[in-house]
């Protein structure tokens, strides 16, 4: 994957607090935010994708930018992910975080 042909997105949405570098639940937290945006921009294209840290692996969604339409939907995620869980993405945290101790 180019970074020409993507946008970081983020972890969370913004005004939320994320996981640290390494959590063993960061990704699947990052898969949950992915959800949320493809549910607010459906016509862009969202990967939680990982990159290398000093203290292990950091997950964050990007944006795809294939065409156009995804393109536009990458730009507006960017500027407008709507700041906090939508209520689908907290019910799926708690689901996810009932067996550990997070937060």
């Amino acid at each position: 994957m180019n970074q020409g042909n993507y946008i970081n997105i983020g972890s969370t949405p913004c005004e939320e607090d994320c996981l640290s570098v390494g959590h063993p639940l960061a990704q699947a937290e990052c898969q949950l935010y992915r959800n949320q945006l493809k549910r607010m921009y459906p016509e862009g294209k969202f990967v939680v994708k990982g990159f290398p840290h000093d203290f292990g692996h950091y997950y964050e969604v990007v944006a795809l930018r294939e065409d156009e339409a995804q393109t536009k939907a990458a730009w507006a995620a960017e500027s407008d992910d709507g700041g906090v869980w939508d209520a689908q993405a907290k019910a799926a945290r708690k689901v996810l975080f009932a067996a550990g101790s997070v937060r």
